[in-house]
């Protein structure tokens, strides 16, 4: 059964429950405005009750209207199966995703499912062109893999070899390193918004590099950690034009799309190319969608626009290859080793991990509006695609819960009732760090978790076992780690979507910080950063500290610990200010 709920000024939740009571599946999507799409897949007959309720307590009033979009009974075929599971997203007044499953070499379901544009209300079909983010990487890693093959690098070549004009930082960054997040440079995302880039901006190569070359510190020596980084795809797709002689964009073509057949697939170099049949992007405001601006040609970590149709014979490139070889194939799967010997779980564009026994491939994107991923099974010969200009769709879950229709000779699952043992939730509670000083912190309310980063908002933890939870609903997973004296000193971070490694964060002690006793004025000034060209004001107003910049807005700092203060951005997430000898506040340090 399907059923639609749109919401005209207030925030609702609907909870679906089965003939036994039991809770099936709790949904709320959109914020306070638009549809929400609901589907009940029912085994056994009887009566099934939808709870409706504010999802906040103190929520004002308004309005809602539910209706029953359709009843059927279930499909018996894979490809119908898919169709009832994503008829939730199938709606005529908002964006969607267009998905394609390969198996045994053939496309065998190719759909659109919602609209491509709201304006001319132009359905998604597998011809959509969707930007398909840090899914570009996979084609990045590969076309490194194809120089090499033809002798003209090595991968563990020095970045500086093939880009001189990049800070010497006193260590070898390889392009191994750069193919693997292990490298120790700053996001370039990051360090865009922090000199005053807006995400729709017009975000060129030329300026994102000048921005790279200008840094003079690495985040921490290359191959000692794993940390996502969009700076290294961009820097080696740098590398492709430099060493083919050709554009990263006639690159591409030559030797990956055109012999693939993927017409429909390339890396536009000018934002004001015209794309026909392209999806467009879209967010969710308190008036309903909105556009989400793209305007970035710096490819090599995104920029791809491609279709589902076309993404199909890219998975079948990795069964039977038409370019590249078996050794590139095989490359292609190599995991990075940290200089411990640690193996992350990030590959060549793609995070290997196990799911139900096998192993799998795949890696998503986000990038303004648009959410992807592209998953592959190898031992099971089955590949699923999912694009979606959908802000509020989990690309990373929706390739999964399809695949689980096509999987076969597994063994069944045992299921088992989720106990989680109450008593030891207060060793789960305290304070752990993450990535050089960035704080998670584990609170307790009776029997649920909630996590918050940097004091920012409560993320609900959401129990899969005993020690394990999920939150922001994006595959992230936290893990709480028991030692043998049976205390949780560190948990483990999957950042799922996102892929790589899982990453250690260690418990900390705080000293007592008496937050009142903070004089903010001793923080005001100017502060300059040259690697940035740009300067932040601190100023105290209405009793609060404010970061402005020219062009962002002001930023917002709560005091965290003495010194230090979390900022309400992801880019500004955490601002340190440091002292010199005389106590007296010299220089501020910013992580996002």
């Amino acid at each position: 059964a399907e059923f639609r709920l749109v919401q005209s000024g207030i925030d609702v939740k609907i909870s679906t429950y089965s003939p036994e009571g039991r809770k099936i599946e709790e949904f709320d999507l959109t914020g306070k405005v638009g549809e929400e799409l609901i589907t009940i897949r029912s085994v056994i007959a009887g009566k099934y009750v939808l709870e409706i309720e504010p999802l906040k307590k103190r929520e004002k009033s308004g309005k809602y209207t539910l209706e029953i979009k359709n009843v059927s009974k279930m499909a018996r075929t894979s490809s119908g199966k898919v169709d009832q599971h994503l008829a939730r997203w199938n709606s005529l007044e908002a964006p969607g995703l267009g998905v394609a499953i390969v198996k045994d070499g053939e496309i065998i379901h190719s759909k659109g499912y919602g609209l491509a544009n709201l304006e001319y209300n132009v359905p998604i079909n597998s011809s959509t062109v969707f930007e398909v983010a840090s899914v570009s990487k996979q084609f990045t890693a590969f076309s490194i893999l194809l120089l090499a093959k033809d002798g003209k690098l090595s991968i563990d070549d020095d970045i500086r070899k093939h880009v001189p004009e990049l800070t010497d930082f006193g260590q070898k960054i390889t392009l191994r390193h750069l193919l693997h997040h292990t490298s120790g440079l700053r996001e370039e995302g990051v360090l865009l918004q922090m000199a005053g880039w807006r995400h729709d901006d017009i975000i060129t190569r030329e300026q994102t590099f000048k921005l790279v070359k200008r840094q003079r510190e690495l985040n921490f020596k290359p191959g000692t950690k794993f940390e996502y980084c969009n700076t290294g795809y961009f820097l080696l797709a740098e590398v492709v034009k430099r060493v083919s002689g050709k554009s990263f964009k006639e690159f591409t073509k030559q030797r990956i799309f055109k012999p693939l057949k993927m017409n429909k697939t390339f890396f536009p170099n000018d934002y004001r190319t015209v794309i026909p049949n392209s999806a467009f992007s879209y967010s969710l405001s308190n008036v309903g969608y909105v556009k989400s601006i793209l305007n970035s040609t710096a490819a090599g970590s995104a920029g791809l626009v491609t279709t589902t149709e076309d993404l199909s014979k890219w998975a079948m490139n990795f069964e039977n290859p038409k370019v590249g070889n078996a050794e590139t194939i095989e490359q292609m799967k190599i995991r990075g080793v940290l200089n411990s010997g640690e193996k992350t779980n990030y590959a060549m564009g793609q995070v290997v991990q196990l799911y139900k026994g096998l192993e799998t491939f795949g890696h998503g994107g986000t990038l303004a509006g648009f959410k992807t991923f592209i998953l592959r099974v190898p031992s099971q010969r089955l590949s699923v695609i999912v694009l979606a200009n959908l802000p509020y769709i989990n690309p990373l879950n929706t390739a999964y819960e399809i695949a689980d229709f096509y999987l076969t000779g597994l063994p069944k699952p045992r299921l088992k009732k989720l106990e989680i043992d109450h008593d030891t939730l207060p060793s789960y509670v305290g304070e752990f760090e993450i990535l050089n000083g960035i704080r998670y912190t584990i609170t307790r309310d009776g029997n649920k978790l909630s996590l918050q980063i940097m004091g920012g908002q409560k993320l609900h933890l959401k129990p899969l076992s005993k020690n394990e939870f999920t939150f922001r609903g994006e595959g992230r997973k936290l893990r709480f780690e028991v030692d043998k004296t049976g205390k949780v000193e560190k948990v483990t971070l999957n950042e799922g979507i996102y892929g790589g490694s899982t990453l250690d964060a260690k418990r900390i002690s705080i000293p007592v910080f008496d937050k009142d006793k903070i004089d903010l004025s001793e923080y005001t000034g100017t502060f300059y950063s040259e690697e940035l060209d740009t300067r932040y004001e601190f100023v105290v107003s209405d009793g609060r500290l404010l970061a402005r910049s020219f062009r962002n807005d002001d930023i917002n700092l709560l005091p965290y610990d003495r010194d230090v203060f979390s900022g309400n951005t992801g880019f500004f997430l955490k601002a340190k200010f440091v002292r010199n000898s005389a106590s007296k506040i010299v220089e501020c340090n910013i992580s996002g």
